[in-house]
């Protein structure tokens, strides 16, 4: 499989999909078709916070700005998934990614928290399943499981810590994918179980994601786009509201 994906071409992937996924629920009366496009969003967003947490030069300032895009972007998802300012029944996928970076860093940790890493990690998956984070434990436990992976890769520690870009990037020897066969067969598996489990069949079409993921080359991309990617998910949201509430008054 040719590996021409970089961190940029995967966000724009994932952000297309969750567009067409909102635009299916909210706008489209939940089109079956549009839906099941949306679910391939989420594990492409858990494979990058994964290579980010390697990546970042200061892993406290990433989890910081996941958690303040989080506040940001509650009203917006609240107006555009349930029509109103607040609604405590559901919380914005960004929440899922700042418990499930919060859970890898403790992983990965060798100071006091790595004392109680399990313990943090399966803390983490829990709260966001109680205070019904988007994905909820489902969501926290396929950044671990991607974050379990690539350690067994070997990049984590002999690559990734060194912050270069491109140090990621290494193949499987065999078969050029981003994982192993091996890899690729333990995230399928027990995602898929996580997500019958937590989240019902429909999820499954999430599995189509490891296709972009495994021609993932390492790299960022040669335009800084950081910020866009923040930006897109709650912008994107307060647009789809005024679209529909504008349907709904010409009605």
């Amino acid at each position: 499989m040719k590996k021409y994906l970089s961190s940029n071409a995967l966000k724009i992937i994932a952000c297309i999909c969750m567009l067409t996924d909102h635009v299916g629920v909210i706008l489209a009366d939940n089109n079956y078709y549009m839906r099941a496009a949306g679910r391939i969003a989420f594990p492409i967003f858990a494979f990058l916070i994964v290579q980010g947490m390697f990546y970042t030069s200061d892993i406290r300032k990433y989890l910081i700005r996941l958690g303040m895009f989080a506040i940001v972007s509650e009203i917006p998802f609240d107006l555009a998934l349930h029509d109103t300012v607040w609604y405590p029944g559901a919380q914005n996928i960004f929440f899922t990614l700042t418990s499930g970076l919060f859970a890898i860093y403790a992983l990965d940790s060798r100071g006091p928290l790595g004392k109680w890493k399990v313990e943090i990690a399966l803390t983490a998956a829990l709260l966001a399943e109680f205070l019904r984070f988007d994905y909820g434990m489902a969501g926290v436990g396929i950044i671990i499981l991607f974050y379990l992976c690539e350690k067994e890769r070997g990049g984590a520690e002999a690559g990734c810590a060194s912050n270069t870009v491109g140090a990621c990037s290494g193949t499987d020897v065999q078969t050029g994918l981003y994982f192993s066969w091996k890899q690729n067969l333990e995230i399928i598996l027990v995602s898929a179980l996580m997500y019958i489990l937590c989240l019902g069949v429909n999820q499954m079409y999430a599995l189509l994601a490891m296709i972009p993921v495994n021609m993932y080359n390492g790299e960022r991309g040669k335009v800084k786009l950081k910020y866009v990617f923040y930006l897109f998910y709650p912008v994107h949201l307060i647009l789809i509201w005024i679209i529909w509430k504008n349907m709904s008054l010409g009605a």
